[in-house]
């Protein structure tokens, strides 16, 4: 059974092997929440935050309806304290940390913070079965060598961001782990997506990809309260940020993004409608690419697929562009993995002052103590 010891210990070993992460994440967010509310003062903010933070633990959730929660809310302030102490954060910092953006989308109501990424995985390939991720968000936004993406020995979760303007306001606050509960409960992707509809309320939005050990690849299309899932039929899939294929979620998506410019008073055509139209490209552009690696899967193929750049058929990867004439610039690919699953190998590129990702490639990271993926 998990303990309250065990999630501290846990979350302090883990940010004290790399405080400076923990405390940039928690400037960060400060940072955030200063330009989306520039009138307020930072004391208030994070007095804003403190107590968003407190009336989340509070708002415990039945636990018939959700057995798996026994107990959660002790652990998670367990695992609160133990970045604290582990990282040596701020109060400041801490408060931010242990809120992360959920103030920003439940309390703001602004929808997406402007933020990219893709995933897409190979279930076989001339390396085994291998699975990319790019990064895209700002250079301001911490991050390092890439970690291992498993989250037990039979599961992969890799998530991206899917913010929706003028989403419906999910009923639940809890802060639920539901990735680790997905890691403790589940062995399979069919169980792995029963438990994330269960517990629809308590994550996202976002768009999640999910990979057992026999290639069972779901992809999850979610808003606070709704969500759509695609079954690949051969293991192959991709998701990225900001647009949903998924018939229900497609048709919601857009009616949102149509009725938030009206409230908005926004024009049709406007940096918005640019930014979600270039997601929507983005979406069938790598649709497009994974159909034509599947005959031939190759590491050089994948590379190819998540690093892409035409200047006719489009983007996946990003330097800042600027979508529409005067308009604000996109994301930038800050950074770009390919794990080697079965090697227990990553290869990664990164955004280093001012040099694009897709021109720096790092030095591999290679991973013991951990599970093989075969």
């Amino acid at each position: 059974m998990w303990t309250q010891t065990q999630w501290y210990e846990a979350a302090r070993q883990m940010a004290a092997a790399k405080p400076d992460y923990y405390r940039k994440w928690g400037e960060f967010y400060l940072l955030s929440y200063q330009r989306w509310m520039p009138e307020v003062p930072r004391p208030e903010i994070v007095r804003r935050l403190a107590a968003w933070n407190r009336e989340r633990l509070d708002a415990v959730p039945d636990s018939i309806r959700y057995p798996e929660l026994r107990g959660v809310k002790e652990l998670i302030e367990a695992e609160w304290r133990g970045i604290r102490d582990g990282a040596g954060l701020s109060p400041d910092q801490w408060t931010a940390q242990c809120c992360g953006n959920s103030y920003y989308f439940r309390r703001m109501n602004l929808g997406a913070a402007p933020v990219g990424c893709s995933y897409a995985y190979f279930p076989t390939s001339d390396h085994g079965p291998i699975l990319a991720n790019n990064l895209d968000s700002t250079p301001e936004e911490p991050f390092g060598p890439p970690d291992w993406p498993l989250v037990n020995e039979f599961l992969i979760l890799g998530g991206v961001s899917s913010g929706i303007f003028n989403d419906e306001t999910s009923p639940e606050i809890f802060p639920a782990p539901v990735f680790k509960l997905v890691g403790r409960y589940c062995r399979t992707t069919a169980e792995a997506v029963e438990l994330l509809t269960r517990y629809n309320h308590f994550w996202g939005p976002g768009n999640l990809m999910v990979i057992d050990h026999l290639n069972h690849t779901a992809m999850v299309e979610k808003s606070a309260c709704r969500i759509g899932v695609r079954h690949s039929p051969d293991g192959f899939g991709i998701i990225t940020a900001m647009t949903a294929e998924e018939p229900a979620m497609h048709a919601y998506v857009a009616d949102r993004r149509a009725f938030s410019l009206k409230a908005r008073g926004l024009p049709v055509e406007c940096a918005d409608t640019a930014y979600w139209r270039c997601a929507d490209e983005r979406r069938q552009l790598m649709n497009e690419l994974l159909d034509e690696n599947r005959r031939n899967p190759t590491l050089d193929g994948l590379q190819r697929l998540i690093q892409f750049r035409d200047p006719k058929r489009g983007l996946v990867c990003y330097n800042g562009e600027t979508l529409i004439p005067g308009g604000p610039p996109c994301e930038i690919t800050i950074r770009t993995i390919i794990w080697c699953l079965e090697e227990k190998r990553a290869l990664w590129w990164a955004w280093e002052n001012g040099k694009p990702s897709f021109e720096n490639r790092k030095p591999d990271v290679t991973y013991s103590n951990v599970w093989s993926w075969k």
